[in-house]
């Protein structure tokens, strides 16, 4: 289960959500260098040891749908079509269907659903209906007499009322299509009081349905319905987009492109699954953060954003503590570096553009020069994750270690099955 940390719009409107899709593009090798390193040195119990010298990399296999079937649990139904999707997901992103990319993706699968296309999410009834009780009380006394006028209502052909659905939601797709079956309701014409009128136009006028909505991941993969949106491009139905994320096929899309569709040079998996969690670059960016921290002294999370965003995505107007941190940091050590420059910069840190900016290189310069040691490409954000649908207190490490026990689990039943 996808879940997002404090600040993310994922929500999880998804916090660093990715651009939309890539013009086509040559086989990309590089992003695997640090996975077929690991695959090449591992054994089934063998750890993996801190600032080892790689060896050379061996080739890379291309795997069958049979061999990937063979790497998922021996009594999940229709293994053989989950593969088949996981090959394609990875094709649309013209990644070679090595051992540690069909491993990335089925890990993430496993921890997130289970292998379920719709996961159920516990307690959704519950947590809707606080949403729509929220917005009733808004109109004052009579707004909980006019919610459950609304609820009373059925889709034509239903026999079942608003609220009777409301009380048996069990997965997203359920809320889903009830919302837009009580859109469809309402904008024929409902024969009410104004109030009724009043709560309806203000549930669902454009825009602000997700608003009510409190899951906003979806699919196997539980990946944001925002950055699904937005991967699917301006033309896209987003009625269609949502409903194609509750299919195996495209819940294995959009998740794959969201996990593996982006250039990063980390050493290891384990910092792409947390990026899975926390957003695009959180694990770069991160430690760049705890590097600007100790060569000015501010004390700062290292959450993988230098900026504050909203619930949409986009960058606030507020400067954050990492901001701030920044600007001292040219202050003490670059004032040639315009002020201007560092915020220009900074606007790119969901992009690997980031890291051919003069700000990123100064602080990888300066932080050699100063400790002496050689600045880490990334660490493990610290993120406190915050959703409805959980019931503990949980971080992005938590996750990322998670899904990277499942990763290396994976491979290790690749080399058994090429063993014998």
């Amino acid at each position: 289960m996808q879940v997002p940390s404090p600040r993310q719009s994922q929500t999880s409107g998804g916090r660093g959500v990715a651009p939309g899709p890539a013009p086509r593009r040559r086989r990309r090798h590089g992003a695997w260098l640090g996975l077929f390193a690991v695959l090449g040195t591992m054994s089934a119990c063998a750890s993996r040891g801190a600032g080892a010298a790689s060896p050379p990399i061996p080739p890379q296999p291309r795997l069958s749908a049979s061999q990937v079937a063979k790497l998922m649990p021996p009594k999940l139904a229709n293994r053989e079509g989950w593969a088949r999707d996981v090959l394609a997901a990875l094709e649309v992103e013209d990644l070679v269907p090595s051992p540690p990319a069909v491993c990335s993706v089925l890990a993430v699968i496993e921890q997130e659903s289970g292998y379920k296309e719709d996961p159920a999410v516990p307690g959704l009834p519950r947590m809707v209906r606080t949403r729509l009780e929220e917005h009733a009380d808004k109109l004052g006394p009579l707004g909980r007499k006019v919610l459950t006028s609304v609820l009373e209502g059925k889709a034509k052909g239903s026999t079942k009322t608003f609220d009777a659905r409301l009380n048996a939601l069990r997965t997203e797709r359920d809320l889903d299509r009830l919302f837009r079956d009580m859109l469809a309701y309402y904008e024929d014409g409902y024969p009410g009081a104004f109030k009724v009128v009043d709560f309806t136009s203000g549930l669902f006028a454009s825009g602000r349905l997700h608003e009510f909505n409190p899951v906003t991941t979806a699919g196997s993969m539980q990946v944001s319905v925002r950055y699904a949106m937005l991967k699917a491009g301006e033309d896209a139905d987003p009625a269609q987009v949502r409903e194609s994320m509750y299919t195996r096929a495209g819940g294995v899309r959009y998740g794959t492109a969201r996990l593996l569709g982006y250039e990063a040079a980390y050493p290891e998996p384990l910092f792409r699954f947390a990026d899975y969690n926390a957003g695009v670059y959180a694990s770069r960016n991160a430690a760049l953060q705890s590097q600007v921290s100790r060569l000015t002294g501010h004390p700062l999370a290292p959450d993988g954003d230098f900026q504050l965003y909203d619930k949409q995505g986009e960058p606030r107007s507020q400067d954050s503590k990492s901001l701030q941190a920044l600007l001292a940091f040219r202050q003490r050590y670059t004032p040639d570096l315009s002020e201007r420059t560092v915020r220009r910069d900074v606007g790119k840190e969901k992009e690997l553009a980031f890291e051919s900016t003069d700000t990123f290189r100064a602080v990888k310069r300066i932080y050699q020069r100063e400790t002496g040691e050689a600045p880490p490409y990334a660490q493990l954000p610290r993120v406190t994750l915050q959703s409805p649908k959980l019931k503990r207190e949980l971080t992005t490490a938590w996750f990322a270690r998670s899904v990277d026990r499942r990763f290396q689990q994976c491979l290790a039943r690749y080399q058994a099955m090429t063993a014998k």
